[in-house]
């Protein structure tokens, strides 16, 4: 259950996914898209646990971890940010013209 997320639905076409990642820098995580899978995941290596001459204690979890969400064929990821701890990844629905909702004239 690490880390935890909310997906939030923004409009009919547009969500978030936001994932709580305090003590996580930019460099400490990754994000791919592929497949229909976007991965979040962290890219740190495990600190070394001799150096504790600056942590007094470690309440912070800053731990390996990796997240797969199934996206659908027509959404694409717009991009991500990372913003006060909180990793916020734009989804956005595309849907073709064809697809699209029109209305039928009567003749």
């Amino acid at each position: 259950n690490f880390p935890p997320y909310d997906i939030k639905k923004l409009d009919d076409f547009n969500w978030t996914i936001e994932m709580a990642l305090a003590g996580f820098n930019k460099k400490d995580i990754g994000v791919e898209y592929a497949d229909n899978q976007l991965t979040i995941k962290s890219v740190f290596e495990k600190e070394d646990k001799e150096d504790t001459s600056t942590t007094i204690h470690r309440g912070i979890s800053k731990r390996q971890f990796k997240k797969t969400f199934t996206l659908a064929d027509e959404v694409i990821v717009n991009g991500a940010e990372l913003k006060d701890g909180m990793l916020i990844v734009d989804l956005e629905k595309i849907v073709p013209e064809e697809k699209k909702p029109r209305t039928i004239k009567i003749t």
